[in-house]
């Protein structure tokens, strides 16, 4: 199950290449007015997004009950993303969108040690690399807005690898701390 949830996360964070090359060499399905399937497209990594966010719930809680340092992560990947815009635009045919989206694909599920998707950020995630007391730098995933990682503590983190880690739903004592 952890195998096929990755690399579901890893077409999620890929599969704007696909969609980009899509809309721009005008794909469509049994006479679907190409406007419409663009929105398909569109739809396609946001939907496989949602379903990853709502399969995470399957995994077990974990805790982390005293941080280090906090870095904001959320402008550090957006480069790679705009690279992989570039990339799905200026591809010319089939053969190579193929080739090029294996290759992304495979040193992308190969390298994976955060998972990033610029689709959470739509539904209000954040990203931060966080240093563990221990010294572990760590990824995490969460809804909050962390500005002080020493006053931070996270009791129902869901693992998705060995250093990152999504928080889905905070408990109500998380709640009325973090507003103070």
């Amino acid at each position: 199950m952890n195998f096929l949830y990755k690399l579901l996360l890893t077409f999620n964070s890929t599969s704007w290449v696909l969609v980009l090359y899509g809309v721009k060499h005008e794909w469509t399905l049994w006479n679907i007015p190409n406007w419409i399937f663009d929105l398909i497209l569109l739809a396609i990594p946001i939907l496989t997004s949602l379903v990853a966010l709502l399969l995470a719930n399957f995994f077990g809680n974990d805790n982390m009950n005293s941080c280090g340092e906090v870095e904001y992560a959320n402008s550090s990947f957006i480069p790679t993303y705009l690279g992989y815009f570039f990339v799905g635009l200026s591809l010319e045919n089939i053969t190579q969108l193929l080739i090029v989206y294996f290759i992304i694909f495979i040193f992308t599920q190969l390298s994976q040690t955060e998972y990033f998707n610029p689709i959470y950020l739509l539904f209000g995630y954040k990203f931060y690399h966080i240093k563990s007391s221990k010294g572990t730098k760590l990824f995490v995933i969460t809804r909050r807005k962390i500005r002080n990682a020493n006053q931070e503590e996270f009791e129902k983190l869901k693992r998705i690898n060995e250093t990152t880690f999504i928080e889905l739903r905070r408990t109500k004592n998380e709640s009325t701390t973090s507003k103070s």
